[in-house]
């Protein structure tokens, strides 16, 4: 998932330039400036949540073709992070594809400039983070911080778009996205999954985001969502060296030792866990636990 191979296709994306978006969004594309005021005063950071973001007929077709099957997914399977995850876009059917370059036309890109009020907004043409993204049982993603700059086209990552796509999801089951505080002390809003919600929100030093309590649905049962992420020239002045190049993790699970996981967090800032990391930091860790 981390090789530089661009998943959009400027040939095929050349198709949706002049499509109307009307056909694919909810009414609120028509709205644009009005909810970017609501956008640009939510707490704790800029950010949104939009019912009925896509047309409902699409949003339908979208969850009809959401695969069942994960076998060639990439898996997370560490204390800080249990997830399934897909990008290659290109292999996927074509409702699904398609919703990948919708968002990356620039009749939307424009609508998302009007959204958020950044003027410079950008596809990625990577995808890089973004896809299909799949919850099972015991499935969480602690709070943290998405990678800063990108690792491929010296860009600065500024908007997240996650669509939820489950219909009949039980609030018992956990799974909410959660929106916390500067100082990472205290969850301030939480969105919970329904059918074709989204929630749109701006990437920074302080939009701490995550769904840190586990997942307790059902064996048969996977929270289901699509990541898209937009991207801009870099506007963050930095020392080079201090850009997240990946997710930065903090620790809000007290039900582990800080002192057994703490590796586990700092590997993660640089790379993804693996099995050898969890047998040598976190022996007593499972899933379940």
């Amino acid at each position: 998932m981390d090789c530089a191979i661009k998943k959009i296709d400027d040939i095929y994306l050349e198709s949706f330039r002049d499509i109307n978006l009307n056909k694919y969004f909810g009414e609120w594309i028509l709205d644009c400036e009005k909810l970017s005021k609501e956008f640009n005063n939510n707490n704790p950071f800029n950010h949104i949540v939009i019912d009925n973001f896509l047309n409902t007929q699409y949003a339908e077709k979208i969850l009809d073709k959401f695969p069942s099957n994960y076998d060639n997914w990439h898996k997370y399977c560490n204390p800080i992070e249990y997830k399934y995850a897909y990008d290659d876009i290109n292999n996927l059917d074509s409702i699904l594809k398609n919703y990948f370059y919708v968002l990356s036309c620039p009749q939307f890109v424009e609508k998302m400039n009007e959204l958020t009020g950044i003027s410079n907004l950008e596809m990625d043409p990577f995808l890089h983070g973004a896809g299909l993204h799949s919850h099972s049982r015991f499935g969480k993603l602690e709070i943290h911080l998405d990678y800063e700059k990108h690792p491929f086209c010296n860009k600065e990552r500024r908007i997240n778009i996650i669509l939820f796509i489950n219909k009949d999801w039980n609030e018992e089951w956990n799974g909410a996205n959660e929106l916390w505080n500067e100082d990472v002390t205290q969850c301030i809003k939480k969105t919970q999954i329904k059918f074709n919600r989204a929630i749109i929100f701006q990437t920074n030093d302080i939009s701490w985001h995550g769904m840190p309590e586990k997942i307790l649905c059902p064996e048969n049962i996977f929270r289901k969502s699509l990541a898209y992420y937009y991207i801009s020239p870099i506007v963050t002045c930095k020392h080079e060296d201090n850009y997240r190049a990946k997710a930065t993790y903090i620790q809000t699970d007290k039900s582990y030792n800080e002192g057994e996981i703490h590796k586990l967090y700092e590997i993660r800032a640089k790379r993804r866990i693996s099995d050898e990391d969890i047998h040598l930091y976190c022996p007593n860790w499972t899933i379940d636990k």
